[in-house]
């Protein structure tokens, strides 16, 4: 049965041509937001997938970012083995609108089901408390 591995969303993520190795960097860990709706430039999704030679090779899915039941980015993906037991799939968002505080998911469903997902809470600015005289 296919199975996710692990999966992280970063700020970059490029898979190398002639060495197949994944580099990445920046790897969110939660977002400080210094004011709302907060604006990122620019990140990558990125899951590893296990299967069984046994199993079907081919998958479709979707990938989707959402902040709590607001779904912001909606994307159909094909993980595609071929011969392999492993693969890697590198979804890419260029510009992500969050409008507001939460946990913001990022997720990629296959159509069986299978589901590799990673969650990140969104924070709002500090709020400064004055006392009162």
């Amino acid at each position: 049965m296919i199975r996710p591995k692990t999966c992280f969303v970063a700020t970059g993520i490029t898979r190398d041509a002639e060495t197949g190795t994944i580099s990445a960097y920046n790897i969110f860990e939660g977002i400080r937001a210094a004011g709302l709706p907060v604006f990122i430039q620019s990140l990558s999704f990125l899951a590893f997938w296990e299967r069984d030679l046994t199993d079907d090779p081919n998958y479709a899915g979707t990938f989707t970012v959402a902040i709590g039941e607001q779904t912001l980015v909606t994307n159909a993906v094909a993980v595609n083995f071929g011969d392999k037991t492993k693969h890697r799939s590198i979804v890419n968002v260029n510009g992500l609108v969050v409008p507001t505080v939460g946990q913001l998911t990022f997720a990629i469903v296959l159509d069986n089901g299978v589901r590799s997902e990673y969650t990140i809470v969104v924070e709002g600015p500090p709020v400064n408390v004055q006392a009162q005289a």
